[in-house]
């Protein structure tokens, strides 16, 4: 804050707190000290604001010197150095030395946090990032007026550390540590997430790091060796990459694993892993027809290419049975294997993102409720009123005739049919008559193309869950002719579906689960809670020896994304209850157990494929010695500070109730 502009804001204050006492406050014999005493508060928070610096040492005290140890993970990497088996030890034993010599250890981990010199040993490095900006910030704030690194320079933020070291007036140098030796990870493992039953699953591994020699890359399909790859070295900064092929797998989850093989100087690279998950569960958009009809030929291609989500289809085919359909709407090869149960319909109609139900009348309406209650996009094309009661709307019997498009109410889709040309387009059928007037009609038709208007399509909103019911019969027959027709087609459906999406991320449907099978090492695990947002549920966390790692009470945030702390590399089980729920509650276990599921968070990091930086970046020069940065602190570091506002305030506070002001 420049210093005329700090002088005008303390005039300012003290203006306004002098016309404060002396014109608009009963007159008080104290009012000078009360005065004085807002004075020092206000002038305690400017000087906060301004922030300048203040000593912290005698003018003719010696440097202040800070060690910087990098406690990343890839500091325990093997050493070339005979003196120490890893660059870690050795980079222990200089720090220690330099305590001796009169200088303050630090270490960068997850946080910076200050070393006891002769603990040093029991440390060991497990970060997954190198960000030594806010270390030296922290020592420059502490008084430090040199900063030496200890670090194998794999840091992703050299240019923040030596930018914040200049500008905080503090030298920075590099005690390099001995380098590593030759090491080869695994950079990338790339594969779909999911797969459809009889679909070949290809893949493709990338390796890095530095050698002079090939590696062999073993690829594991659920813990037997599937491929060996032999792939060149590569080159320094760059990677090396090979195909392979899985196969038809079986439905289910499949865990993939990519490693190479042979020892290196740091094992926790050398091997990733992947889930596969064949025939999914979770489901994008998930279109049911309980009757034979032509739409879901022509809807399921539209609504695959315009939400970005996986689409599956399903027709009912008889008692306790689904007949799957493939993205064309066709009935889908495999036999037994592309038909299922009641039972697993339910469990695909509780997990997706977004549900189209066709042909629903009342019987099928009674089965998709339970399943569909947390969905929070619905597509209803009702057969009858109770088929329409689904969506919260009142309709009745099916009208005959020929009914033509008319002109587009203002709705969520306007903007997109209001220019559709209804003479060129066929008729619909079968249109429910609806009960309700102004519900949020999109669509409207008249019987001939004249008489009273009736809608087509509803599209409403209820909390975060948004609801269509198509009224009328036909629009596949809208696709089956090529122009305009097929045009507008695409065109309504994608507006439809943009309105259900919108402002909605990617996600698995409703339920309570990590956000991926698979999570980073040292990072918080993610979590997605779509369809209980505002409820407290409870997750319990286990580990593979069934010890309990996490149970805490959890709201469900708005958006339902949230997280927990970071757990230690390996295999967790999750289970989410209701809060009151316990294990022997038989009565309400299917309830109360909302999900459940397996997750890992992976050992691999990629510290050591980084390439370490030049010294000359982890550079900066030691300022002169009569520099006054040298030996001070920014006054927001300062405690006595905050105290002497805080008695301000309070002593104004107590003298006026003595004086009787308020």
């Amino acid at each position: 804050m420049p210093v005329f502009l700090l002088i005008a804001v303390l005039l300012l204050a003290a203006g306004f707190c002098g016309w404060v006492y002396f014109r608009r406050e009963f007159e008080v014999r104290a009012r000078g000290v009360l005065l004085a005493a807002r004075l020092v508060a206000v002038a305690g928070v400017v000087a906060l604001l301004w922030n300048p610096t203040l000593p912290t040492t005698p003018r003719g005290a010696g440097p202040e010197r800070f060690a910087i140890l990098d406690a990343s993970a890839s500091m325990a990497a093997a050493s070339t150095a005979s003196t120490s088996p890893t660059v870690w030890d050795e980079a222990v034993r200089r720090a220690a030395a330099l305590a001796e010599d009169g200088a303050r250890v630090l270490v960068l981990d997850d946080g910076v946090h200050a070393a006891d010199p002769a603990r040093l040993d029991s440390l060991r490095p497990a970060a997954t990032r190198s960000l030594l900006a806010e270390a030296v910030a922290v020592a420059a704030e502490a008084g430090a007026r040199e900063v030496v690194l200890l670090t194998d320079r794999r840091v992703r933020d050299p240019i923040a550390t030596a930018a914040i070291a200049r500008r905080l007036g503090v030298g920075l140098t590099v005690d390099t540590v001995p380098g590593a030796a030759s090491n080869l990870g695994v950079g990338r493992l790339l594969l779909p997430a999911t797969a459809e039953p009889g679909e070949t699953v290809r893949g493709r591994v990338e390796l890095a790091g530095a050698a002079t020699d090939s590696a062999t890359v073993t690829i594991s399909l659920d813990g037997r060796p599937a491929h060996a790859l032999r792939l060149p070295a590569p080159t320094p900064g760059g990677t090396s990459a090979a195909g392979f092929t899985l196969g038809e797998l079986e439905a289910g989850p499949h865990r993939v694993t990519a490693r190479v093989e042979g020892a290196d100087a740091f094992p926790d690279d050398d091997e990733r892993a992947a889930i596969v998950e064949v025939d999914p569960e979770e489901t994008g958009v998930l279109l049911v027809s309980f009757a034979p009809d032509w739409e879901p030929r022509f809807l399921l291609p539209v609504l695959d290419q315009v939400t970005g989500l996986p689409v599956r289809g399903f027709l009912r085919t008889g008692p306790d049975r689904f007949q799957a359909m493939d993205r064309d709407g066709a009935g889908a090869a495999g036999g037994a294997a592309a038909t299922i149960d009641d039972a697993a319909m339910g469990r695909l109609l509780s997990r997706a993102e977004m549900v189209v139900a066709m042909g629903l009348d009342g019987a099928a309406a009674e089965f998709i409720e339970g399943p569909t209650a947390r969905t929070r996009r619905l597509l209803l094309f009702p057969a009858d009123g109770a088929g329409a009661a689904m969506g919260g709307v009142a309709a009745g019997a099916a009208l005959t005739g020929e009914w033509y498009l008319d002109e587009a109410p203002p709705s969520p889709i306007t903007g997109e049919v209001a220019g559709f040309s209804a003479a060129g387009l066929p008729p619909l059928s079968g249109v429910l008559p609806l009960h309700d007037r102004g519900v949020g009609t999109a669509l409207t038709v008249r019987l001939g193309g004249a008489g009273e208007p009736r809608a087509a399509m509803v599209l409403r909103t209820e909390g975060g869950r948004r609801v269509g019911v198509v009224l009328a019969r036909g629009f596949w027959r809208w696709a089956f002719r090529d122009g305009v027709p097929h045009e507008h087609y695409r065109a309504l459906w994608a507006a439809v579906g943009g309105w259900m999406m919108a402002d909605e991320p990617l996600a698995a449907g409703p339920g309570v689960r990590p956000a991926a099978p698979i999570l980073p090492r040292g990072a918080p695990v993610s979590w997605l809670g779509r369809g209980y947002e505002g409820e407290e549920v409870r997750i319990a966390v286990t580990d593979s020896a069934g010890q309990t790692i996490l149970d805490s009470l959890v709201t469900i945030p708005p958006g339902g994304r949230f997280t927990t702390g970071a757990l230690p590399p390996g295999r967790y089980r999750h289970t989410v209850t209701a809060p009151d729920s316990t294990a022997s509650d038989d009565a309400a276990s299917d309830d109360a157990a909302r999900d459940t599921g397996a997750f890992e968070v992976e050992t691999w990091t990629d510290e050591m494929l980084r390439l370490p930086v030049p010294p000359g970046q982890l550079t900066a020069p030691v300022p002169p010695a009569t520099a006054a940065l040298r030996r001070s602190r920014p006054l927001r570091t300062w405690p006595p500070a905050y105290l002497i506002i805080l008695a301000a305030l309070c002593a104004e506070w107590i003298g006026r109730r003595r004086a009787g002001l308020r």
